[in-house]
């Protein structure tokens, strides 16, 4: 065995080893979440990985977590990611906005004055949503205690029933959907720090597929 050969072969024995140390499997031709998260870590924006196997959520900054949200539960309707992906956010459904926006008093008006306007809190936001990516993929996020997705549809997403029930036909085309159960106040964190055009990596599991 050359000098060459010897090298590159030690060379794959430590990746794996580094790899392995991680706790993330790789599976044959397929981007490692290791190496997609790396270009993330150098940018100045913070950005989210959702570990579908570890059930958990990182909001991160520089590599470094900031914030964890513990998954009680991860659930693919339709066919799950074959490999993990880098998404883009593109929309919050509801949309909340943390700062009330109201226009300019007019000091001449003989009204009354308002009253001073309130900063929306964590607490304000929804523990129900949808998170729109551009790459054909949502996410449905919903407290714990709720059944399984499929069977109780049209209680899962208040006042979304008509909207979610004419998404059904389209569940078999290419957008694909990922629920995440959080508990509500973990809900509401993730919709204040989820922030479009936010990056987002999903590392594909083996979570439940309907």
């Amino acid at each position: 065995m050359g000098p060459c050969l010897r090298w590159v072969l030690l060379l794959t024995l430590v990746q794996g080893a580094f790899y392995t140390s991680l706790g993330l499997a790789q599976p044959p031709n397929s981007p490692h979440p290791v190496g997609q998260e790396l270009p993330l870590a150098k940018t100045k924006f913070l950005y989210v990985i959702v570990d579908t196997e570890k059930n958990i959520v990182f909001l991160k900054a520089r590599g470094i977590p900031l914030r964890t949200f513990p998954l009680t539960k991860t659930e693919w309707i339709g066919d799950p990611l074959a490999h993990s992906t880098i998404l883009h956010l593109q929309t919050k459904d509801p949309s909340v906005s943390p700062m009330s926006i109201s226009p300019p008093s007019d000091s001449s008006s003989e009204s009354p004055p308002e009253d001073p306007i309130t900063p929306l809190t964590v607490n304000d936001m929804p523990n129900r949503y949808e998170l729109t990516f551009q790459e054909h993929l949502t996410i449905l996020v919903q407290p714990p205690h709720l059944p399984s997705f499929w069977k109780n549809i049209g209680h899962q997403i208040a006042g979304w029933g008509q909207r979610v029930a004419a998404r059904i036909g389209a569940w078999g085309g290419s957008r694909q959907y990922l629920v995440l159960s959080l508990d509500p106040a973990q809900a509401q964190a993730l919709y204040w720090a989820a922030i479009p055009p936010m990056t987002c990596l999903v590392i594909s599991g083996n979570p439940t597929t309907q």
